[in-house]
């Protein structure tokens, strides 16, 4: 586990930060920020594994709550501070996005946050109709103005009399969504808004212009891959599937007879993909029960990395094909904590083309791909708490009290 934080930064008077927290496949990832003249700084930034988590899904509730507790618990004495309230960002499980667009009316003739907040209100209450499915975020794609066709994505203070709004609605599988805020709130906090993660890449992670074209998002996490296809700023599609980095670890923890532990060490330190041509170096030695011993090399370990990300890349291309969507891909953008294996850019180029790249945070404080959602979607939050012309605290002194978290929807 890591803590990161950016020196020299004095939290006595912490009264407007960002927190957010990252449910992922298997480990909580937990973000506090804050945003000085539209940049990120990291205050904090930590991860604690849960075995109350499977593949994004609460299988202990009381095991997760505890675990976040930990972090909570460890930022507040990082920062002294007291944190009162989270964004909780969610993989995606069965989600489902639709498009609408409403008329909203200014009687004052000038747009103000209690405008859009009042339409997103209205906005809820007559979407929010899928079976086994719950609202879990609304974005703002474009507002525009009827009288001067102005087209604008953060309208307070414009002159006008009507806006056009079109807002994406994203669901997701309620039962998960509804767990996820329990955790929150079992563990002392209030949950200020809900995000699922390809909602939070859409503001600091891709671009609108990246997002115009068939943008692909390949998240590997340890036990979860999810690919998530972006098309006209839209999320076009977005699936998970229970495969990831950690059939690495266990084709070495099968194959060196190493404990669990170890082999995520040996993969983490010698671990990569695509031999080193002319470099055959022996990497560890593997003593036998008999005495006698087999020599690893590097290029035996590179060989078992390659079958266990080839299977992840065979999942990726099967899903792609059915949906009918690979030839229509113009960029592949890698994140997560499995596409850090060494020289995994390299092996997706191969098996896909050469418009691939791995997105890292560009933030002070870390460059891990791991984080790179979780970094992003404090991004959308700056925006929302813009647009509502909201005044979000989430953290207080120690010795203060806060009523309300919030006075957002």
């Amino acid at each position: 586990m890591v803590v990161e934080h950016i020196a020299g930064l004095g939290v006595g008077g912490l009264m407007k930060v960002y927190v957010s927290v990252e449910f992922g496949a298997h480990s909580i990832k937990l973000l506090v920020s804050e945003f000085i003249d539209g940049m990120q700084h990291i205050l904090f930034l930590d991860e604690e594994p849960s075995s109350g988590i499977e593949s994004g899904i609460i299988k202990d509730k009381d095991i997760v709550v505890r675990d976040f507790r930990k972090l909570i618990d460890r930022a507040e004495e990082f920062l002294d501070c007291k944190i009162k309230a989270v964004v909780v960002m969610l993989p995606s499980v069965d989600l489902k996005v639709k498009e609408v667009s409403y008329d909203l009316m200014i009687p004052e003739n000038h747009v103000q946050g209690k405008h859009i907040k009042n339409l997103f209100n209205k906005v809820y209450e007559e979407e929010n109709n899928e079976p086994n499915l719950e609202i879990a975020f609304i974005y703002p794609q474009r507002f525009q103005s009827s009288k001067i066709r102005k087209t604008m994505f953060l309208p307070i203070g414009e002159q006008t009399r009507d806006l056009f709004v079109t807002l994406e609605i994203v669901y997701q599988d309620k039962k998960t969504l509804f767990d996820y805020v329990d955790v929150a709130s079992s563990a002392g906090l209030d949950v200020l808004d809900i995000m699922p993660n390809p909602v939070a890449l859409k503001k600091g992670c891709l671009s609108k212009e990246e997002m115009a074209e068939y943008a692909c998002v390949v998240d590997i996490g340890a036990t979860m891959t999810t690919i998530t296809i972006y098309h006209e700023e839209r999320i076009e599609s977005s699936e998970s599937f229970r495969i990831g980095s950690k059939r690495a670890t266990e084709k070495l923890q099968e194959q060196l007879n190493l404990s669990l532990k170890d082999a995520e060490a040996f993969k983490i330190t010698h671990g990569r993909v695509l031999g080193i041509s002319g470099k055959d170096e022996i990497v560890y030695e593997q003593t036998h029960p008999d005495g006698s011993i087999t020599y690893i090399t590097n290029d035996y370990v590179a060989k078992l990395m390659n079958e266990a990300y080839l299977e992840i890349i065979r999942v990726i291309r099967q899903y792609l094909l059915e949906a009918g969507l690979i030839g229509k891909i113009t960029h592949y953008y890698l994140i997560g904590g499995g596409v850090a294996m060494d020289k995994f850019e390299q092996l997706f180029k191969n098996n896909f083309g050469s418009n691939v790249s791995i997105r890292t945070p560009q933030v002070l404080g870390t460059r891990h791909p791991k984080y790179t959602s979780l970094i992003s979607g404090q991004f959308n939050i700056h925006y929302l708490e813009q647009l509502f012309e909201a005044n979000y605290q989430m953290v207080a002194a120690k010795t203060e009290t806060l009523e309300n978290p919030s006075d957002s929807l």
